[in-house]
C-alpha cells in the first residue's frame, strides 16, 4: 500500500521482476558455466600441444626409430591423468625431411550435454635432424 501523497506501482508493472528473473537466470547460469568450460578446453589444448611438441621432438632426433614420436606423446598424455583429457589419439607421419605429430583429444564437460563433446586438435611439424655435406644439402 502506498503512502498518502505518493503513487504506488502501476498494475501493468506488477510481476515484471519475476518475468525478468525467469528470462535472465538461464543466461546467467550459462555464462557462469561457460568460464570453467573454456578454461578446461584451453588447458586441454595446451596439454595436447605440449604432448605433440614432445612427440615431434622425440621423432625428429637423428637416431629416432619409427613410432618414437607417438610413444613420447602417449607417455606425456598418460601422465596427465583423466581429469584433463578424457580420451585421445596420437598419429605420427614421417617424411624424408620432416616429422609431424597429430593429437586429437576430448575435453571433459562441466555439464554433460547430449551431442556436445568438445575436442582439441593439434598438429606439430618439425624438421628431422640429419647430417648433410656440401654435396648433399
Amino acid at each position: 500500500m502506498a503512502r498518502p501523497g505518493t503513487q504506488g506501482p502501476s498494475d501493468a508493472d506488477r510481476g515484471s521482476s519475476s518475468v525478468e528473473f525467469a528470462i535472465l537466470f538461464p543466461i546467467i547460469v550459462a555464462l557462469l558455466l561457460a568460464g570453467p568450460q573454456l578454461a578446461m578446453w584451453y588447458f586441454a589444448r595446451e596439454a595436447a600441444d605440449a604432448a605433440a611438441q614432445d612427440g615431434a621432438r622425440a621423432a625428429s632426433a637423428s637416431e629416432a626409430t619409427g613410432g618414437a614420436g607417438q610413444h613420447a606423446a602417449d607417455v606425456y598424455l598418460a601422465r596427465l591423468g583423466t581429469g584433463t583429457i578424457t580420451s585421445y589419439s596420437v598419429t605420427e607421419k614421417d617424411t624424408a625431411t620432416t616429422v609431424s605429430v597429430h593429437v586429437v583429444a576430448e575435453v571433459p564437460n562441466v555439464i554433460p550435454l547430449p551431442g556436445f563433446t568438445p575436442t582439441v586438435d593439434v598438429t606439430v611439424v618439425r624438421g628431422k635432424e640429419r647430417f648433410t655435406t656440401p654435396d648433399l644439402p
